[in-house]
């Protein structure tokens, strides 16, 4: 393993196979955690709560929520608003390094979802990054219901401007 400054340096390797892990978990998860049939799963829609995690590169903790109504039969577009708050790890030596202020990235942005199939989505989201830039990020969405109200998902994303992929592990609460 790399080291800068007796910190280790995370390789892409690692990074994968973390992402790797973190998707056959929430696979294996969701496979055994779900009882029987969802019986709520077919209403049309219902307004939503989600929080999640951020997995990143050069990025070591990130977490978001977005809120929104989550269509079903009504349509196959969903909408929804978050924030989401992020921690970089700089590169010494480069410009932002003594500036503490660089390496936190706070994103407001509005998301848009369709459903491709049972479950697995198309998301796209234009976001306002520290309130001073303007990005985009595209991706799918996978979800699964743990219960009538509970479902987790991951949702693999890359953002145009920063050019990094993302992978957000999540968990959705419907609002009754």
């Amino acid at each position: 393993m790399k080291t800068l400054k007796n910190k280790p340096v995370v390789g892409r390797r690692t990074i994968a196979k973390i992402t790797l892990f973190a998707i056959l978990s929430c696979l294996f998860f969701t496979t055994y955690a779900q009882v029987g049939t969802c019986r709520d799963c077919s209403i049309p829609s219902f307004g939503a709560i989600t929080l999640y995690h951020i997995a990143q590169p050069h990025s070591n903790f990130g977490f978001g929520m977005e809120a929104g109504k989550w269509n079903k039969e009504d349509s196959r577009f969903s909408y929804f608003m978050g924030a989401k708050l992020e921690w970089f790890r700089l590169v010494p030596g480069s410009d932002k390094f003594n500036n503490s202020a660089g390496n936190i990235h706070f994103s407001v942005y509005m998301k848009g979802q369709f459903e491709l199939m049972d479950r697995f989505y198309v998301v796209v989201s234009p976001e306002f990054v520290n309130l001073s830039s303007l990005d985009a990020e595209a991706g799918f969405r996978y979800t699964f219901p743990i219960s009538t109200s509970i479902g987790i998902g991951v949702e693999p994303a890359y953002s145009f401007i920063q050019r990094q992929y993302s992978l957000n592990t999540n968990i959705h609460f419907a609002l009754r």
